[in-house]
């Protein structure tokens, strides 16, 4: 199936592939444009014309067969309303055992190159990171933040 994503989305992706010393990035038949960004690290990026807008996702790492607790609690801890992910979402897959994946959504409606590229650096970041979660899983409250509890409003 061949994906017709606008030129738009080519554009962007090829300027990212520059950015990021990659010239050649581009998007495959089925909108899927791959960036190795080291011997632990692929980054993906799936066009969705449809709903006009890039998934980015890349494997973290794989979980252990029996995780601990405090690893469990770590990446749940991050994960909570996004704010030491960025934004982006962590997720486990399918797969025995199973493997922790980074994901983010950038919208092309509006997202010129420079923010597209700045969003895309943000995320490798948060994806070097987040192996420091599963290899070394310290509790961290680092925001600060607490959400109201429950049952109350949060004006």
């Amino acid at each position: 199936m061949t994906m017709d994503a606008p030129s738009e989305a080519h554009a962007l992706i090829s300027t990212l592939g520059q950015a990021l010393g990659e010239a050649s990035l581009q998007m495959d038949d089925e909108g899927l444009a791959f960036l190795p960004l080291s011997n632990e690290f692929f980054l993906h990026l799936q066009a969705d014309p449809q709903r006009q807008c890039f998934i980015a996702f890349a494997v973290v790492g794989t979980l252990p067969l029996q995780p601990p607790v405090r690893m469990l609690k770590r990446l749940l801890q991050a994960n909570r309303f996004w704010r030491e992910t960025a934004g982006a979402t962590l997720s486990l897959d399918s797969e025995q055992p199973p493997r922790l994946v980074l994901a983010d959504r950038y919208d092309w409606p509006g997202l010129d190159a420079d923010d597209f590229t700045d969003r895309v650096n943000q995320f490798i970041d948060i994806l070097h990171e987040a192996r420091a979660w599963l290899e070394d899983p310290v509790e961290s409250d680092a925001s600060g933040w607490q959400p109201a509890p429950l049952g109350h409003s949060l004006a």
